[in-house]
Protein backbone atom coordinates (compact mmCIF):
# COMPACT_ATOMS: atom_id res chain seq x y z
CA UNK A 1 0.00 0.00 0.00
CA UNK A 2 1.58 3.29 -1.35
CA UNK A 3 1.99 6.12 1.84
CA UNK A 4 -0.14 8.99 2.23
CA UNK A 5 3.24 11.23 1.37
CA UNK A 6 3.92 9.60 -1.75
CA UNK A 7 2.49 11.17 -4.95
CA UNK A 8 -0.40 9.19 -6.41
CA UNK A 9 -2.46 10.68 -9.59
CA UNK A 10 -5.75 11.92 -10.36
CA UNK A 11 -8.48 10.71 -12.75
CA UNK A 12 -7.18 13.38 -15.09
CA UNK A 13 -3.44 11.46 -14.81
CA UNK A 14 -2.26 15.02 -12.76
CA UNK A 15 0.05 14.04 -10.16
CA UNK A 16 -0.96 15.02 -6.43
CA UNK A 17 1.12 15.36 -3.79
CA UNK A 18 0.69 13.04 -0.88
CA UNK A 19 1.01 15.61 1.54
CA UNK A 20 -1.44 17.96 0.29
CA UNK A 21 -3.82 15.56 0.83
CA UNK A 22 -2.74 14.41 4.26
CA UNK A 23 -3.51 18.32 4.97
CA UNK A 24 -6.82 17.99 3.43
CA UNK A 25 -8.00 15.59 5.61
CA UNK A 26 -6.46 16.77 8.60
CA UNK A 27 -8.27 20.14 7.88
CA UNK A 28 -11.28 18.06 8.47
CA UNK A 29 -9.96 16.49 12.08
CA UNK A 30 -10.98 18.32 15.36
CA UNK A 31 -8.42 21.03 16.39
CA UNK A 32 -7.89 18.70 19.23
CA UNK A 33 -7.35 15.91 17.80
CA UNK A 34 -4.56 17.66 15.78
CA UNK A 35 -2.10 17.01 19.02
CA UNK A 36 -1.44 13.33 19.09
CA UNK A 37 -1.42 13.56 14.87
CA UNK A 38 1.19 15.85 15.22
CA UNK A 39 3.28 13.33 17.39
CA UNK A 40 3.13 10.82 14.53
CA UNK A 41 6.20 11.68 12.63
CA UNK A 42 7.86 14.84 11.57
CA UNK A 43 6.14 14.55 8.37
CA UNK A 44 2.44 14.40 9.63
CA UNK A 45 3.74 17.25 12.37
CA UNK A 46 4.55 19.40 9.34
CA UNK A 47 1.40 18.80 7.82
CA UNK A 48 -0.96 19.64 10.87
CA UNK A 49 0.93 23.28 11.43
CA UNK A 50 0.94 23.62 7.20
CA UNK A 51 -2.69 22.80 7.78
CA UNK A 52 -3.85 24.83 10.53
CA UNK A 53 -2.16 27.81 8.29
CA UNK A 54 -3.90 27.24 4.79
CA UNK A 55 -7.09 25.16 5.70
CA UNK A 56 -9.46 25.53 8.42
CA UNK A 57 -7.46 27.81 10.80
CA UNK A 58 -8.96 27.58 14.72
CA UNK A 59 -11.61 29.98 15.61
CA UNK A 60 -12.44 31.17 18.65
CA UNK A 61 -13.71 28.87 21.49
CA UNK A 62 -17.05 29.37 23.82
CA UNK A 63 -16.02 28.19 26.85
CA UNK A 64 -18.70 27.24 29.65
CA UNK A 65 -17.71 27.45 33.32
CA UNK A 66 -19.70 25.11 35.41
CA UNK A 67 -19.42 25.54 39.43
CA UNK A 68 -21.26 23.52 41.91
CA UNK A 69 -23.66 26.08 44.26
CA UNK A 70 -23.53 24.04 47.21
CA UNK A 71 -19.68 23.01 46.61
CA UNK A 72 -17.68 26.44 45.16
CA UNK A 73 -14.17 24.39 45.16
CA UNK A 74 -16.25 22.26 42.23
CA UNK A 75 -15.69 23.74 38.96
CA UNK A 76 -15.75 21.83 35.39
CA UNK A 77 -15.05 23.77 31.99
CA UNK A 78 -16.63 22.30 28.97
CA UNK A 79 -15.26 24.11 25.63
CA UNK A 80 -17.30 24.31 22.43
CA UNK A 81 -15.09 24.67 19.43
CA UNK A 82 -16.70 25.97 15.79
CA UNK A 83 -14.03 25.03 13.46
CA UNK A 84 -15.11 21.17 14.11
CA UNK A 85 -18.60 21.61 16.11
CA UNK A 86 -17.71 19.71 18.97
CA UNK A 87 -18.06 20.30 23.02
CA UNK A 88 -15.12 18.93 24.68
CA UNK A 89 -14.80 18.74 28.67
CA UNK A 90 -11.53 19.52 30.97
CA UNK A 91 -11.03 16.26 33.34
CA UNK A 92 -9.06 16.50 36.65
CA UNK A 93 -8.93 20.79 36.78
CA UNK A 94 -8.95 21.98 39.71
CA UNK A 95 -8.93 26.08 40.78
CA UNK A 96 -8.33 27.51 44.18
CA UNK A 97 -12.22 29.18 44.67
CA UNK A 98 -12.28 31.63 46.95
CA UNK A 99 -16.02 33.06 46.32
CA UNK A 100 -18.38 32.62 42.92
CA UNK A 101 -17.05 32.51 39.53
CA UNK A 102 -17.94 35.71 37.15
CA UNK A 103 -16.85 36.64 33.99
CA UNK A 104 -16.52 40.50 31.68
CA UNK A 105 -16.60 41.31 28.76
CA UNK A 106 -16.13 37.90 27.26
CA UNK A 107 -12.95 36.93 28.16
CA UNK A 108 -11.89 37.75 31.87
CA UNK A 109 -12.79 35.35 34.45
CA UNK A 110 -12.12 36.26 38.24
CA UNK A 111 -13.75 35.75 41.59
CA UNK A 112 -13.64 38.15 43.65
CA UNK A 113 -14.62 38.72 47.70
CA UNK A 114 -13.11 41.23 50.47
CA UNK A 115 -10.14 38.66 50.95
CA UNK A 116 -9.20 38.53 47.56
CA UNK A 117 -9.58 39.17 43.32
CA UNK A 118 -8.58 36.29 41.69
CA UNK A 119 -8.25 36.23 37.98
CA UNK A 120 -7.07 34.34 35.19
CA UNK A 121 -7.05 35.38 31.15
CA UNK A 122 -4.77 32.77 29.61
CA UNK A 123 -6.82 30.91 26.96
CA UNK A 124 -8.05 27.74 28.91
CA UNK A 125 -7.44 29.57 32.24
CA UNK A 126 -4.54 27.22 33.41
CA UNK A 127 -3.34 29.68 35.65
CA UNK A 128 -4.27 32.48 38.29
CA UNK A 129 -3.09 34.94 39.79
CA UNK A 130 -4.48 36.59 43.43
CA UNK A 131 -3.31 39.80 44.53
CA UNK A 132 -5.20 41.54 47.68
CA UNK A 133 -8.60 43.89 46.90
CA UNK A 134 -9.10 47.09 46.60
CA UNK A 135 -10.19 49.20 50.01
CA UNK A 136 -13.98 49.65 49.53
CA UNK A 137 -16.19 48.02 46.98
CA UNK A 138 -19.84 47.97 46.51
CA UNK A 139 -21.36 43.96 45.54
CA UNK A 140 -21.41 42.99 41.94
CA UNK A 141 -19.01 46.06 40.94
CA UNK A 142 -17.64 46.85 37.06
CA UNK A 143 -14.25 43.95 37.17
CA UNK A 144 -12.29 44.53 33.83
CA UNK A 145 -9.14 43.87 32.34
CA UNK A 146 -7.88 47.18 30.25
CA UNK A 147 -4.26 46.77 28.95
CA UNK A 148 -1.88 46.30 32.09
CA UNK A 149 -4.39 47.83 34.48
CA UNK A 150 -7.20 45.33 36.26
CA UNK A 151 -10.46 48.05 37.26
CA UNK A 152 -13.06 47.75 39.56
CA UNK A 153 -15.72 50.32 39.98
CA UNK A 154 -19.10 50.81 41.41
CA UNK A 155 -21.61 48.22 42.27
CA UNK A 156 -24.41 48.20 44.43
CA UNK A 157 -25.07 49.61 48.12
CA UNK A 158 -23.45 48.46 50.86
CA UNK A 159 -22.77 48.45 54.64
CA UNK A 160 -19.73 50.97 54.35
CA UNK A 161 -19.36 51.30 50.97
CA UNK A 162 -18.95 53.85 48.16
CA UNK A 163 -21.03 53.15 45.04
CA UNK A 164 -19.29 55.58 42.68
CA UNK A 165 -15.16 54.60 44.08
CA UNK A 166 -13.50 53.83 40.89
CA UNK A 167 -9.71 51.57 41.55
CA UNK A 168 -7.42 50.60 39.40
CA UNK A 169 -4.64 47.68 39.82
CA UNK A 170 -1.75 47.90 37.88
CA UNK A 171 -0.13 44.51 37.06
CA UNK A 172 3.10 45.85 36.39
CA UNK A 173 3.63 47.57 39.57
CA UNK A 174 1.36 45.44 41.93
CA UNK A 175 -0.50 48.73 42.91
CA UNK A 176 -4.07 50.26 43.57
CA UNK A 177 -4.88 53.74 42.63
CA UNK A 178 -7.98 55.79 43.29
CA UNK A 179 -9.41 57.37 40.18
CA UNK A 180 -12.01 59.79 39.31
CA UNK A 181 -15.88 58.63 40.85
CA UNK A 182 -18.09 56.84 38.51
CA UNK A 183 -20.46 58.88 36.32
CA UNK A 184 -23.27 59.61 38.56
CA UNK A 185 -26.17 57.96 35.87
CA UNK A 186 -24.21 54.62 36.79
CA UNK A 187 -24.22 54.87 40.38
CA UNK A 188 -25.47 52.25 42.18
CA UNK A 189 -26.19 49.44 39.65
CA UNK A 190 -25.14 45.57 39.24
CA UNK A 191 -22.90 44.86 36.94
CA UNK A 192 -24.28 41.60 35.86
CA UNK A 193 -27.84 42.54 35.39
CA UNK A 194 -27.76 46.32 34.36
CA UNK A 195 -24.35 46.67 32.40
CA UNK A 196 -22.52 45.62 29.41
CA UNK A 197 -19.36 45.99 29.41
CA UNK A 198 -16.38 45.81 26.35
CA UNK A 199 -12.78 46.42 26.50
CA UNK A 200 -9.89 47.35 24.00
CA UNK A 201 -6.54 47.86 24.76
CA UNK A 202 -6.92 51.31 26.27
CA UNK A 203 -9.84 51.84 27.45
CA UNK A 204 -13.10 50.19 29.21
CA UNK A 205 -16.41 50.94 27.34
CA UNK A 206 -20.02 50.35 29.55
CA UNK A 207 -23.66 51.00 28.49
CA UNK A 208 -26.72 50.46 30.68
CA UNK A 209 -28.22 47.86 28.82
CA UNK A 210 -31.75 49.34 29.22
CA UNK A 211 -31.13 52.82 27.72
CA UNK A 212 -28.02 52.69 25.73
CA UNK A 213 -26.34 55.56 27.49
CA UNK A 214 -22.29 54.49 27.24
CA UNK A 215 -19.16 55.96 28.79
CA UNK A 216 -16.26 54.91 28.63
CA UNK A 217 -13.15 54.78 31.21
CA UNK A 218 -9.15 55.59 30.07
CA UNK A 219 -7.29 53.80 33.18
CA UNK A 220 -3.79 55.96 32.31
CA UNK A 221 -5.51 59.17 32.66
CA UNK A 222 -7.77 57.82 35.44
CA UNK A 223 -10.75 59.83 33.80
CA UNK A 224 -14.47 58.70 32.75
CA UNK A 225 -15.39 60.72 29.46
CA UNK A 226 -19.69 60.66 28.09
CA UNK A 227 -22.40 60.37 28.08
CA UNK A 228 -22.92 59.11 24.47
CA UNK A 229 -25.86 57.69 22.82
CA UNK A 230 -26.06 54.04 20.76
CA UNK A 231 -28.58 54.86 18.68
CA UNK A 232 -29.06 52.81 15.68
CA UNK A 233 -32.85 54.22 15.12
CA UNK A 234 -34.54 51.18 15.75
CA UNK A 235 -36.52 50.27 19.13
CA UNK A 236 -34.45 48.38 21.33
CA UNK A 237 -35.12 47.02 24.55
CA UNK A 238 -31.67 45.45 25.68
CA UNK A 239 -28.55 46.74 24.95
CA UNK A 240 -25.80 43.84 24.67
CA UNK A 241 -21.47 45.49 23.67
CA UNK A 242 -18.88 43.58 22.83
CA UNK A 243 -15.06 44.30 20.87
CA UNK A 244 -14.95 42.40 17.68
CA UNK A 245 -10.78 42.72 16.61
CA UNK A 246 -11.02 46.80 16.66
CA UNK A 247 -14.56 47.47 16.21
CA UNK A 248 -17.26 48.05 18.93
CA UNK A 249 -20.33 45.59 18.25
CA UNK A 250 -23.77 46.34 19.82
CA UNK A 251 -26.32 43.49 19.51
CA UNK A 252 -29.67 44.76 20.48
CA UNK A 253 -33.31 43.11 21.24
CA UNK A 254 -35.42 44.70 19.12
CA UNK A 255 -39.65 45.11 19.73
CA UNK A 256 -42.29 46.57 18.04
CA UNK A 257 -45.58 47.64 18.87
CA UNK A 258 -47.17 43.90 18.56
CA UNK A 259 -44.26 43.05 20.79
CA UNK A 260 -42.94 40.87 18.81
CA UNK A 261 -39.06 40.27 18.66
CA UNK A 262 -36.29 40.86 16.27
CA UNK A 263 -32.46 40.67 17.03
CA UNK A 264 -29.92 42.65 14.90
CA UNK A 265 -26.01 43.25 14.90
CA UNK A 266 -24.75 46.66 14.34
CA UNK A 267 -20.69 47.55 13.96
CA UNK A 268 -19.81 51.28 16.11
CA UNK A 269 -17.85 53.74 14.23
CA UNK A 270 -16.40 56.82 14.99
CA UNK A 271 -16.25 59.21 17.84
CA UNK A 272 -19.97 60.13 18.05
CA UNK A 273 -20.87 55.88 17.72
CA UNK A 274 -22.73 55.94 14.62
CA UNK A 275 -24.01 52.44 14.30
CA UNK A 276 -23.56 50.76 10.81
CA UNK A 277 -26.26 47.49 10.77
CA UNK A 278 -24.36 44.02 9.96
CA UNK A 279 -27.04 41.57 10.01
CA UNK A 280 -30.24 40.08 11.40
CA UNK A 281 -30.97 37.32 13.24
CA UNK A 282 -33.42 35.06 11.08
CA UNK A 283 -36.31 34.38 12.94
CA UNK A 284 -35.94 30.61 13.69
CA UNK A 285 -32.97 31.17 15.70
CA UNK A 286 -35.05 34.01 17.47
CA UNK A 287 -37.21 31.57 18.74
CA UNK A 288 -34.76 28.87 20.19
CA UNK A 289 -33.68 32.20 22.46
CA UNK A 290 -37.33 32.44 23.82
CA UNK A 291 -37.44 31.34 27.58
CA UNK A 292 -40.81 29.59 28.46
CA UNK A 293 -42.52 32.63 29.61
CA UNK A 294 -42.68 32.80 25.38
CA UNK A 295 -40.73 36.26 25.72
CA UNK A 296 -36.91 37.42 25.96
CA UNK A 297 -36.40 39.93 28.63
CA UNK A 298 -32.97 39.77 28.68
CA UNK A 299 -29.56 38.67 26.50
CA UNK A 300 -26.41 38.09 27.07
CA UNK A 301 -23.43 37.76 24.60
CA UNK A 302 -19.97 36.61 24.17
CA UNK A 303 -17.85 38.78 21.40
CA UNK A 304 -14.37 37.76 20.27
CA UNK A 305 -12.50 37.48 16.98
CA UNK A 306 -15.19 37.53 14.37
CA UNK A 307 -17.45 35.28 16.49
CA UNK A 308 -20.88 36.55 18.30
CA UNK A 309 -22.29 33.74 20.70
CA UNK A 310 -25.42 35.12 22.45
CA UNK A 311 -27.62 33.61 24.61
CA UNK A 312 -30.67 34.13 27.27
CA UNK A 313 -29.65 33.97 30.83
CA UNK A 314 -33.21 32.56 31.86
CA UNK A 315 -33.11 29.62 28.70
CA UNK A 316 -29.78 28.20 28.38
CA UNK A 317 -30.33 24.89 26.41
CA UNK A 318 -29.37 26.64 23.50
CA UNK A 319 -27.51 29.32 21.93
CA UNK A 320 -26.88 31.15 18.66
CA UNK A 321 -23.82 31.99 17.29
CA UNK A 322 -23.31 34.25 14.53
CA UNK A 323 -19.95 34.41 12.55
CA UNK A 324 -19.36 37.53 10.72
CA UNK A 325 -18.44 37.18 7.50
CA UNK A 326 -15.43 39.59 5.53
CA UNK A 327 -17.88 40.79 2.70
CA UNK A 328 -20.20 41.98 5.60
CA UNK A 329 -22.15 38.80 5.90
CA UNK A 330 -23.23 36.68 8.78
CA UNK A 331 -23.43 33.27 9.24
CA UNK A 332 -25.85 31.83 11.85
CA UNK A 333 -26.41 28.36 13.34
CA UNK A 334 -27.34 27.13 17.13
CA UNK A 335 -25.71 24.95 19.37
CA UNK A 336 -26.75 22.75 22.30
CA UNK A 337 -26.01 23.76 25.95
CA UNK A 338 -23.82 20.82 26.75
CA UNK A 339 -24.66 20.96 30.28
CA UNK A 340 -28.21 21.82 29.92
CA UNK A 341 -30.77 21.17 32.87
CA UNK A 342 -27.50 21.83 35.54
CA UNK A 343 -28.53 25.46 35.90
CA UNK A 344 -30.59 24.47 39.12
CA UNK A 345 -27.63 22.85 41.22
CA UNK A 346 -25.10 24.87 39.06
CA UNK A 347 -23.81 28.13 38.64
CA UNK A 348 -23.22 28.71 34.84
CA UNK A 349 -20.46 31.10 33.20
CA UNK A 350 -19.83 31.50 29.91
CA UNK A 351 -16.17 33.36 28.36
CA UNK A 352 -15.05 33.03 24.78
CA UNK A 353 -11.25 32.16 23.78
CA UNK A 354 -8.88 31.84 21.29
CA UNK A 355 -7.48 28.72 21.60
CA UNK A 356 -4.12 28.33 19.73
CA UNK A 357 -2.43 24.46 19.06
CA UNK A 358 0.28 25.61 21.08
CA UNK A 359 -2.26 25.96 23.94
CA UNK A 360 -3.63 22.49 23.43
CA UNK A 361 0.17 21.39 23.10
CA UNK A 362 0.90 22.50 26.53
CA UNK A 363 -2.20 21.35 28.33
CA UNK A 364 -1.59 17.66 27.10
CA UNK A 365 1.81 18.14 28.51
CA UNK A 366 0.41 18.42 31.83
CA UNK A 367 -0.67 15.40 33.94
CA UNK A 368 -3.76 16.69 36.11
CA UNK A 369 -5.32 18.11 32.38
CA UNK A 370 -7.05 16.53 29.51
CA UNK A 371 -9.67 17.39 27.17
CA UNK A 372 -11.67 15.02 25.63
CA UNK A 373 -14.45 15.79 23.15
CA UNK A 374 -18.00 14.97 24.30
CA UNK A 375 -20.03 15.60 21.53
Amino acid sequence: MARIEDQVRGEDGVEIRGDIILEVILSQVPIIDLVPASRVCKSWYWAVTSSLRHHKRPKPWLILHKQDIHNPRTISMHAYDPRSHVWMKMLQRSIKCVSNLKSSHSKFLYMFSSLKLSFSFDPLNLTWSDVYPPFGSCRDPIVACVGNFIVIAGGEYEYESDPSLVEIYNIGTCAWQICDNMPRNLIGLSASAFLSIATTKEKLLVTKKHSSMTYWFDPKSKCWFGPYTLNPGQPIVDYNIGTSDCDLILVGLCKNSQNAERLKIWKVVGENFQCEEIGEMPCIYVEKLTSKSSEISSLNTCVIGNFVYIYNPLEMDELVVCELIIDGQCRWWSIQNVVAGDEIMNKLVFTCSEVGFEDLQRVMRLENQRLLVES
